[in-house]
């Protein structure tokens, strides 16, 4: 993989860049990177005051806007800097552990902050650090100097200020270690020290490759479907859902098996429907061979992984795991003769029912089971969680029944399409 990455152009910038994709490379060794670099407002702005500035854009805008407009994929900026709130269509998606956060008291060689003259002079950039100077000498006065570290420099060097008050990061970054300097006292801007990655928020590739560099405590996810190890990583699981399976000596049921020898196709669409129909098959007493030389249709890799496991070795699975490509794959095969059985749940979309009526094609729906609500106990405290995990219409459906409301800072996550409208469609409603 090739990543585009946005920073800015001076020294400190491309090492704090560095910084980043030193630390990212062990865990993706294979990862290459191209390094966007450019001025922003604030590296070509020398007059404004940094100590009269809010939480703004001043040195991220330019960086941010390539990534909006794709030109790079992730951005990556001193956190300390980072706008508030950050532009529309943004994500931050790492914040680094960073390095010595404190402020340090840059001085000439051999001076101590005793002997620094009186009324001299102290190169500063905000009013916070101004107090801490003066509380520890009343006399000294504070001046705004702006430029890059090495720009700053060169104003203590040549005797403009008396003192520089520097980030100890910046110097550890820079490899400035040599300098005369003391740790100066007090708070510090917050999160100084730290690096941030920024991203679109449609890129969940991004996010998810650098999380392994994410100092952040980690989410907590809730997961409101049946099987949480599809997910990927650990959840919090609190099924909202469950399955309902019908008699299986149902008359209906036994009338639809007895044509199990007839049909051509198999059409599953979910590991659940993969379970209890294989549960019926042994009930009536079939043997699973009797699906030898049928056409088994999955929706989805993990129903046929599920297929796998019962024996069926290779499943079609359509492009598109949904009833929609399901069709697209149907339309493609000819299907003259064909009789097709739909294991499935009873609350299934209609669509692939609709399209074989419609096309004449036969077929029997064979609905083995139906979900249901499921009410936990105890309900899960939102207020502990960061991001909720959808797996089918039917969680959407319950969890907005249960909670009603959800706040607009959770992150809401659906899997697949056919849920990601259901999800859509509750938001707006």
């Amino acid at each position: 993989m090739h990543i585009p990455v946005g920073a800015r152009r001076s020294p400190l910038s491309l090492a704090q860049t560095e910084e980043v994709l030193q630390e990212i490379r062990p865990f993706h060794p294979k990862v290459t990177f191209d390094l966007h670099a450019l001025e922003t407002t604030g590296d070509r702005d020398q007059k404004t005051l940094l100590r009269l500035l809010d939480k703004t854009n001043f040195f991220t805008k330019e960086i941010d806007d390539l990534l909006l407009s794709k030109k790079v994929r992730v951005a990556i900026h001193s956190a300390k800097d980072l706008p508030d709130p950050l532009p529309s269509g943004l994500k931050l998606i790492a914040l680094t552990k960073g390095v010595n956060s404190g402020d340090s008291l840059v001085m000439p060689k051999g001076k101590e902050l005793s002997t620094l003259p009186k009324r001299g002079v102290i190169g500063s950039s905000s009013i916070r650090r101004d107090r801490t100077i003066q509380t520890l000498r009343p006399d000294l006065r504070c001046i705004e100097v702006r430029g890059t570290i090495e720009k700053r420099l060169e104003q203590l060097d040549a005797g403009v200020v008396d003192g520089l008050v520097v980030a100890e990061a910046a110097l550890l970054r820079l490899g400035l270690t040599h300098l005369n300097r003391i740790e100066l006292p007090g708070e510090t801007a917050p999160l100084q020290g730290k690096l941030v990655i920024l991203a679109r928020e449609e890129d969940q590739e991004m996010e998810e490759l650098f999380a392994s560099i994410d100092s952040r405590p980690k989410k907590k996810t809730l997961y409101t479907g049946l099987d949480p190890e599809r997910f990927g990583r650990p959840v919090l699981h609190c099924p909202l859902i469950e399955i309902a399976p019908f008699n299986l000596d149902s008359p209906k049921i036994q009338v639809l098996m007895e044509d199990i020898s007839d049909y051509t196709h198999f059409i599953f669409s979910s590991q659940n429907g993969v379970e209890i129909f294989f549960d019926a098959l042994k009930y009536h007493g079939y043997d699973k061979k009797i699906l030898e030389n049928k056409q088994i249709i999955a929706v989805g890799r993990a129903t046929a992984e599920r297929l796998k496991h019962f024996g069926v070795s290779s499943p079609l699975i359509p492009a598109e795991a949904t009833q929609e490509g399901i069709i697209q794959s149907l339309i493609k095969q000819s299907l003259t003769g064909a009789y097709l059985c739909l294991p499935q749940s009873a609350l299934a979309r209609p669509n692939l029912a609709q399209f074989l009526s419609g096309a004449c094609i036969r077929h029997q729906l064979l609905p083995l089971y139906t979900i249901r609500q499921k009410l936990p106990k105890p309900l899960p405290d939102l207020d502990e969680v960061d991001e909720i995990v959808f797996t089918s219409p039917s969680t959407v459906q319950s969890f907005f029944e249960i909670f009603r409301k959800v706040s607009s800072r959770m992150k809401l996550k659906a899997i697949g399409p056919v849920t990601q409208k259901a999800l859509a469609s509750m938001r707006q409603g």
